[in-house]
């Protein structure tokens, strides 16, 4: 049964460049020909082997055989031929190479830095896990009660995210605009699930860094909060059943 989560519009934005067969790419002798007529393509939709849906790019990563192809979501279009990761900057060879990557996201290569989300950070040991955290969120609380546990093993980089209305983003203000001046307070108002009683930010402040995290959070695909994203890059949207055995499965 999937952990419990709070629900957020998946974002529309690819992570994969997907380009016909005839065109960019050089010839390989090894690969399978591209099908030229929607008929051969029907053909080869009707004998999946596999199947994984992309969420981030909208589309069904399907295996017939040893062929890759990227159904839209709606089954009007299949993409067929060369596909690349340019956040891996890897080719897609494979089926199970595909699905890998797809459940990772290397922050460092796509150099997104928490600390201009607005990242809160706690603990003092030598790996990052980035965390998304609604403060409204039920489930978020549950986890962040588990995190001080961890702190001398983690650093948690706790990006607030404003997802639940109007009371999110007004909670993520005032966080973000404490954590101007005053980190260690906003942190703690955070865990304490305290920010219904810090002061309502004037002006603009808090308001640079929630931008930050929600086009971020398009940008990866967060369809759910809390999301962690461990220091291997793999991502567990919702409450790990065993998030220490979970992060130590991390080399």
């Amino acid at each position: 049964m999937p952990s419990p989560r709070t629900l957020l519009h998946p974002a529309a934005v690819l992570g994969l460049v997907l380009i016909n067969g005839t065109a960019l790419a050089e010839p390989d002798a090894a690969a399978a020909p591209v099908p030229d007529s929607p008929a051969a393509v029907k053909e080869l939709v009707g004998r999946i082997d596999g199947l994984h849906r992309l969420q981030l790019a909208g589309v069904q990563l399907v295996r017939v055989g040893d062929r890759l192809l990227f159904v839209a979501d709606n089954g009007r279009y299949v993409f067929a031929g060369p596909a690349f990761d340019l956040w891996h900057g890897a080719r897609l060879e494979s089926f199970d190479q595909a699905v890998a990557l797809a459940q990772r996201i290397d922050l460092a290569r796509l150099k997104l830095d928490p600390a201009a989300l607005g990242a809160l950070d706690l603990g003092t040991g030598p790996r990052d896990v980035v965390t998304f955290v609604d403060p409204l969120c039920p489930h978020c609380r549950s986890l962040l009660a588990a995190l001080p546990a961890l702190a001398d093993r983690y650093r948690f980089r706790l990006v607030p995210l404003p997802v639940l209305g109007k009371g999110s983003q007004d909670a993520v203000l005032r966080l973000n605009c404490l954590a101007e001046r005053d980190p260690a307070a906003a942190r703690q108002a955070l865990l304490e699930h305290r920010t219904d009683q810090l002061p309502k930010p004037e002006g603009a402040c808090g308001q640079a860094a929630a931008q930050r995290a929600l086009v971020a959070a398009q940008l990866l695909g967060v369809s759910a909060v809390p999301l962690l994203i461990a220091p291997d890059g793999r991502v567990a949207s919702g409450v790990p059943k065993d998030l220490a055995r979970w992060l130590e499965d991390a080399p």
